[in-house]
């Protein structure tokens, strides 16, 4: 396959090669799966419910170990670290459902986002000012309890969180799930600016297909545990509609 431009293997940060791996022994929810992530781009999985998508960002943040394959961060083998480890190494994740402590304030829920590293007290504060910059509902909202914060605000408090270690790599699951459409596109545009400014390498697994497509790189179409399709958006001239048209036959609607 000739490589596109931007898109070369050993470009990549996060890379995952042949993976297999499953919640119960003897059933592979993973079936030899490969992907990539590079920095300055969005890595886009699509495809039908229950096909490992959502399997797959745990088995490269070490909530899984794969029974096969390897994980490869920066050219080095991770395959089954644990997931604090991961953290410390530059991986953030973000999980579909809420993981904020709803009985906290929204900024005891922000500081939790730097309890494994190391840093002084004036470092915590500026790091707090930044994502209040980025973030001005979590400065509106930083004394009430988290658990009072709409679901898009409670997402943007997540991602707040997840950025304050300022990771180099990150993994999305479902980013909008039970967000209204105003605030789901303002975190699109959040995403896109992480990977176009900050210069994240991101891998992105979203069920609101045309969304997730509009700010991806690159796309893999995942059926039945593997990739069924992948390919840049040059490689359907950008056009949405086609990548849709790729993951319904490629899910058999």
């Amino acid at each position: 396959m000739t490589v596109e431009a931007g898109f070369a293997e050993g470009d990549a940060v996060l890379a995952a090669d042949g993976l297999v791996a499953g919640y119960t022994p003897g059933i592979d929810i993973l079936r030899d799966l490969s992907c990539r992530a590079w920095p300055h781009r969005i890595s886009c999985v699509v495809g039908p419910n229950g096909t490992g998508k959502s399997t797959l960002l745990k088995a490269l943040f070490g909530f899984l170990r794969p029974r096969n394959g390897k994980v490869m961060l920066r050219g080095a083998d991770v395959t089954g670290t644990e997931p604090h480890h991961m953290l410390g190494a530059g991986v953030a994740y973000l999980p579909q459902r809420p993981s904020l402590f709803p009985h906290l304030t929204v900024e005891s829920n922000l500081k939790l986002g730097l309890w494994h590293a190391r840093v002084s007290k004036a470092e915590v504060r500026r790091k707090l000012e930044q994502a209040y910059t980025r973030f001005p509902v979590a400065h509106e909202k930083r004394n009430q309890p988290a658990g009072q914060l709409s679901g898009g605000q409670q997402r943007q408090v997540e991602i707040a969180r997840s950025l304050l270690t300022e990771p180099p790599v990150y993994l999305i699951d479902e980013p909008t799930a039970g967000i209204d459409p105003r605030t789901s596109e303002d975190i699109y545009e959040l995403i896109a600016s992480l990977a176009r400014d900050a210069g994240k390498a991101i891998l992105l697994v979203d069920q609101d297909i045309k969304s997730a497509l509009a700010i991806a790189d690159y796309v893999y179409v995942v059926k039945n545990g593997s990739v069924a399709s992948q390919g840049s958006r040059a490689t359907f001239g950008g056009d949405t509609d086609a990548l849709v048209a790729r993951w319904l036959y490629a899910s058999g609607g």
